[in-house]
């Protein structure tokens, strides 16, 4: 009967690392079609995690939030959001997870399998450090004989240094690529009325960079018919 008990919960630990590394997989590869694509700023998660495009005028400044999904912020991008497009209804505002770097997706993806491969020697009694020739610690003898417990704390320790890894704490906004706020610099999101400000005076940089265009295309060239 414990062996039985033993075999489930194996099984729900494998779902759920193989959930986690098919996930990965397929976010690293939407990641790679993007970026031959075009360039773009969100990268790999390990996580599936939703992204919204807010669409506007296609002719519109574009205004792209990364935000650390693991940290709750996606709820502050949905209402940032929501107030900048009744303000500003011509931008077209994309948000996305912040990725925290390729290493340390790295880490995560070999935790989770780590996590899974020690559960498995668990399971089937496979002491590996006789295979090594090393003596065995006293922590995995202690694991051996307290399997049930052993695989929930190497489960939920796993999974809480993960969300640690993967937890940025990022609120960065864009105005057409070019960074106009940080969370990881200034260690805040910024308030309404400091958004308004910072997207009416891009705005206004921009409206004038698209005058400059206007007047120089209108500029009589050498063998320009006028």
């Amino acid at each position: 009967m414990e062996n039985n008990y033993f075999l489930i919960i194996f099984l729900i630990f494998v779902a759920f690392t193989a959930r986690d590394i098919l996930v990965g997989h397929q976010q690293r590869t939407t990641s790679d079609n993007d970026h031959n694509s075009g360039p773009d700023m969100a990268s790999i998660v390990k996580k599936e995690i939703p992204s919204m495009t807010l669409k506007a005028p296609a002719s519109g400044p574009t205004l792209k939030i990364l935000y650390c999904y693991s940290c709750g912020y996606k709820r502050a991008f949905d209402e940032y959001s929501h107030l900048i497009s009744e303000r500003f209804p011509q931008i077209n505002i994309i948000g996305d997870n912040y990725s925290p770097g390729l290493i340390k997706n790295k880490v995560v993806q070999l935790l989770s399998v780590l996590k899974l491969v020690i559960i498995a020697l668990l399971m089937a009694n496979v002491n590996p450090f006789q295979l090594m020739g090393v003596p065995t610690p006293g922590v995995w003898f202690w694991m051996t004989q307290h399997k049930m417990y052993a695989c929930l704390m190497l489960f939920f320790l796993s999974n809480t240094i993960e969300s640690h890894l993967m937890s940025s704490g990022a609120f960065e906004i864009y105005y057409n690529d070019v960074p106009v706020w940080s969370k990881i610099t200034t260690g805040r999101i910024p308030s309404p009325p400091e958004m308004f400000e910072i997207i009416e005076n891009q705005n206004k940089l921009y409206a004038n960079q698209m005058n400059m265009n206007i007047d120089f295309n209108s500029m009589p060239l050498p063998g320009r018919p006028v």
